[in-house]
């Protein structure tokens, strides 16, 4: 199978296992968020930005490493698994001793046991990394789909019924518990690996001097993406951050199922071709201008029906969330471009900049939230639009040099979709204020506001000849041509 075969069937079952899991998980949270209050939510935060940094600390950056280099074998990978153990049972005892002082912190004795058992995921994880890089670096996402959709229906079921028992927030915990247990022993059997009894003192010094400065990035990505939590859960209150937690959630749904689709396989894949730096502006900007043609459309649209949705999803008391959210989705609509341009540092064996970069980024960060709390939730929300458009310009000027991919060839490459989006979303606020029609659903509103705005998209997007547009209907023009032919 060529690379660009092999990329379109990765990239097919990478989506849909993004699909499958965000979907469900999407549903399964308005279910809970219907049951519980924005309070349970607002806990739940405050306790995750230690799972994630965790969770980072865990991989320690040694992941990627297997992934980049192609000359790895049984003692690289059980060097990597056997560092992974020891971290987690590190991890979790600095967790355990310190979840009284962050129940203190926060005001809310509950965080202690919450901590203390939702810290166990860290270490079921652990067993199981290696499993995963070994089927992320052979492709094998088809395998994943497998593992993915039992282990998400079997911790949703868990967690509805716990909520429907008055468990309250611990069905949120248990839920992530259950899903790690189910997936790590999946992993174990559909890996088919297990671990020799070998640590290679080199092996793991080579590893960790690629990895480490990934790891110093992960960390200060992890800390400063949570560190909203921190401040909402210190300086405001549980239910305003169970507002704030909700409101990202949902403006994070349409680019996690794209954007963790497709960096589940580019990064792989752009390592086999490193060395081809014309090769690699060419994959890379055709991934660019899907990403975005498929990305910035739904985040207008969702834009113009958050209230509806809310509503209609959550009922009326999550009803404000929905300014978090609006502002939310500027910020996003500022930075889909950044995390991929992170893998071209990657993959040119920049980890260096990655760190460089993600350090200027989380400095102009803690400048511009610190005085912002002053101003309230949203003078916190505003200047998350204003760091998150300076860095994402910062970033991609640099990690553009390294294949030659100018700022302007860029902003030339996206901004199409920005453009009709901005056209599509005026025609539909035009057409909803002069028909003037008093509707009560909330369900008819979000339907019709979406069918104007699609076919409103679709024919500019047409109408400009927009290359992502054209390249998606030969493509179906030529499938539906190959299976009539079958047919005949």
């Amino acid at each position: 199978m060529n690379l660009r075969d092999q990329a379109r069937e990765s990239f097919s079952w990478s989506i849909l296992i993004q699909l499958s899991n965000q979907i469900i998980g999407f549903i399964v949270s308005i279910i809970l968020a219907r049951i519980l209050f924005p309070k349970d939510f607002g806990i739940i935060g405050m306790i995750s930005i230690f799972i994630t940094l965790g969770n980072s600390l865990l991989d320690g950056g040694l992941a990627s490493s297997l992934i980049r280099n192609k000359d790895v074998n049984q003692d690289d990978y059980s060097t990597v698994f056997f560092t992974n153990i020891v971290v987690a049972i590190i991890i979790y005892a600095f967790l355990f001793l310190i979840a009284p002082l962050v129940a203190l912190f926060f005001n809310q004795t509950i965080l202690t046991n919450l901590l203390r058992i939702y810290g166990i995921v860290l270490l079921i994880g652990s067993l199981s990394i290696v499993q995963s890089v070994r089927l992320n670096k052979n492709l094998q996402f088809k395998t994943q789909f497998k593992l993915l959709i039992p282990s998400v229906i079997i911790s949703a079921i868990v967690s509805i019924w716990m909520a429907y028992n008055g468990f309250g927030v611990w069905s949120l915990v248990w839920k992530e518990i259950v899903f790690s247990g189910l997936a790590s022993c999946q992993l174990w059997y559909y890996a088919k690996w297990k671990p020799s009894y070998v640590f290679n003192k080199e092996l793991f010094k080579f590893h960790f001097n690629f990895g480490s400065k990934l790891l110093i990035t992960d960390i200060l990505t992890t800390f400063f993406n949570d560190f909203y939590k921190i401040i909402v859960g210190k300086f405001f209150s549980a239910t305003q951050l169970g507002f704030y937690t909700r409101a990202k959630s949902t403006q994070e749904l349409p680019s996690n199922i794209i954007f963790n689709s497709i960096n589940r396989v580019l990064y792989p894949l752009l390592s086999n071709i490193n060395n081809d730096d014309v090769r690699l502006k060419k994959v890379f900007r055709q991934i660019i201008e899907t990403v975005h043609f498929l990305v910035v459309p739904i985040l207008v649209l969702l834009a113009f029906v958050a209230k509806p949705l809310f509503i209609f999803l959550l009922t009326d008391k999550w009803i404000e969330a929905v300014p978090y959210f609006k502002i939310l989705i500027i910020a996003a609509l500022l930075s889909p471009m950044q995390s991929y341009m992170f893998n071209i540092c990657k993959v040119k064996g920049r980890s260096d900049l990655v760190l460089k970069l993600s350090s200027l980024q989380y400095l102009l960060l803690a400048l511009g939230l610190i005085p912002s709390i002053w101003f309230g939730i949203f003078g916190l929300l505003w200047a998350i639009v204003f760091v998150t458009a300076i860095t994402s310009a910062i970033t991609a000027y640099y990690s553009g040099k390294l294949i030659g991919y100018t700022l302007k060839e860029q902003l030339l490459d996206v901004y199409q979709p920005f453009l009709i989006s901005a056209f599509a979303g005026l025609l539909l606020f035009i057409l909803s204020h002069f028909l003037n029609i008093t509707i009560h659903s909330n369900l008819f509103i979000i339907l019709f506001s979406s069918m104007v705005f699609i076919l409103m998209f679709f024919l500019m997007s047409l109408i400009l000849k927009n290359s992502v547009f054209v390249s998606g209907l030969t493509y179906l023009k030529t499938r539906f041509n190959l299976n009539q032919v079958k047919n005949d």
